[in-house]
Order: structure tokens, then C-alpha cells, then sequence
């Protein structure tokens, strides 16, 4: 089939073609205003100390205050990733949970929290609650030791954003889709009158 025909084909079939566009076109514009309101909240979680043992065995304490503090931050995020964790932050912080809260730790003492919030005042809340759940889980550690709890976490204030998909993102892939069915659409017409 030759390049003519193929555009004949399409000029016969404009009404289809256009018609497929603007109905996804339509449908990426009902998608970015019918969307609901949602929030990103990214809390900054510091691992600290509360003391520093003294001791004279060791010349480089430094190095290996961060590298222990790293292994805890690995620790606390595998907290953060446990679904009972999870749900105590909720629980405590009084809100229904919206999935599954993610967190990673950025360095050896950093860690960053990412919870979806249909509500911007539960920030707040949310990162006051886990603070107290994990710095709880931490204390817990010691427990049997019956020693004192050398780490501790400290927050931020966390940082709300509002997750939505945005109008050129949502109309852009919409007309794509569209452009892509359309063509389809134009040569099994042409094949189905054939």
C-alpha cells in the first residue's frame, strides 16, 4: 500500500479519526479534574545519640558511631516497611491508613519517610506519631540489656505536597492515546468495509 492510499484512507475516515482524539482527549481532561485530593508527605528522620560511651579500646569511635548509626537506620527502615509498624503510626496518629508508608535511608544517619494523605493537616500528625512508635520500637531494643538506649530519632517538619497527575501530563497522554487509537481505529474500519 502506498503512502496515498493510506492517507486517502485516512481522509475518507477524518470524522472517525477526530472523533477518537477528542473522545480521549475528553477522557484525560475528566481524569486530571475528577481526580481526588492527595498528598505526599516526605518526613526527615535523623538517628542520634543520647550519650557516647567513653571508652579507650577504641581510637577511631567516630567511624564506628557511623557505622553503627548506619546499621540502625537500616533497621529503622525495615520497621518502617512492616505492615504492623505501619499501622501503629496510623493508629496512634488517629487516621486511616492510605497504603503503605515507604522509607530509605539516604545516609548513614538519614532516613526519608513517604506517606499518601487524603488530608494535608494529618501530616502532622503522622510524623508525630512516628516518631514516638519508632523511638518506642528503639527503646525496646534495650530492653533485655538493661542498659541504656544509646539511639534516638528526631524529625523534621515534614513536607507536604499535593500528588495529582498534572493537566499537560494527563491531556498530552490522553491526545497520544487517542492519536494511536484513532489510527487503529481508521484502518479496521477501511479493513471492515473491505
Amino acid at each position: 500500500m502506498e503512502l496515498r492510499e493510506i492517507i486517502k484512507i485516512f481522509m475518507d475516515r477524518t470524522k472517525l479519526f477526530l472523533g477518537v482524539v477528542l473522545l480521549f482527549a475528553l477522557g484525560g481532561l475528566a481524569v486530571f479534574f475528577l481526580q481526588p485530593e492527595r498528598y505526599s508527605a516526605n518526613l526527615m528522620l535523623n538517628v542520634t545519640r543520647k550519650g557516647v560511651q567513653n571508652t579507650d579500646d577504641y581510637r577511631y569511635d567516630d567511624f564506628y558511631r557511623l557505622q553503627a548509626d548506619e546499621r540502625f537506620a537500616d533497621t529503622v527502615v525495615r520497621w518502617i516497611g512492616t505492615p504492623q509498624i505501619s499501622e501503629e503510626i496510623y493508629t496512634e496518629a488517629g487516621v486511616v491508613p492510605q497504603g503503605k508508608i515507604e522509607a530509605r535511608r539516604l545516609s548513614s544517619q538519614m532516613i526519608e519517610a513517604v506517606f499518601i494523605l487524603n488530608d494535608k493537616g494529618d501530616a502532622r500528625k503522622i510524623s508525630d506519631s512516628a516518631l514516638k512508635v519508632l523511638n518506642r520500637q528503639t527503646e525496646k531494643l534495650d530492653e533485655f540489656q538493661k542498659g541504656e538506649t544509646w539511639f534516638t530519632l528526631i524529625s523534621s517538619e515534614p513536607f507536604v505536597s499535593e500528588k495529582k497527575i498534572g493537566f499537560v501530563v494527563a491531556f498530552s497522554a490522553s491526545v497520544l492515546l487517542g492519536l494511536f487509537f484513532g489510527a487503529w481505529g481508521v484502518m479496521i474500519a477501511y479493513y471492515l468495509k473491505k
